[in-house]
């Protein structure tokens, strides 16, 4: 490799460079838990023990109550789940927030 990142561990191992490590967006779309409050997206390739999925806001927090909460996401082989609250969660308070879900896959 003539250029590039590379990581080494504590003890000088090298553990990733840019021959081990990917970076592929798998899914982008935006989504708006106001008018579906669970979105489930089927996302070929997904692996949580290489992929990755971020929830980012597109718009500024409305005030500082619930409904401008970032919400709960799940991850499992081949599906990215987001609700607008956790299940375990009994009470009505929720978000409506609009976002963008990033999936990526980070290492081959």
């Amino acid at each position: 490799m003539t250029y590039g990142v590379r990581t080494w561990s504590a003890n000088g191992v090298l553990e990733m460079d840019t021959d081990s490590y990917t970076y592929q967006v798998l899914h982008n779309a935006l989504y708006n838990l106001a008018v579906t409050p669970v979105v489930t997206v089927s996302i070929p390739g997904f692996d949580p023990a290489n992929c990755t999925a971020v929830v980012l806001p597109t718009v500024a927090a409305a005030n500082q109550y619930c409904s401008s909460a970032l919400p709960y996401m799940t991850v499992s082989p081949g599906v990215v789940q987001v609700r607008n609250k956790n299940p375990a969660e009994t009470d009505w308070f929720s978000t409506s927030i609009q976002f963008r879900l990033l999936v990526m896959r980070f290492k081959n």
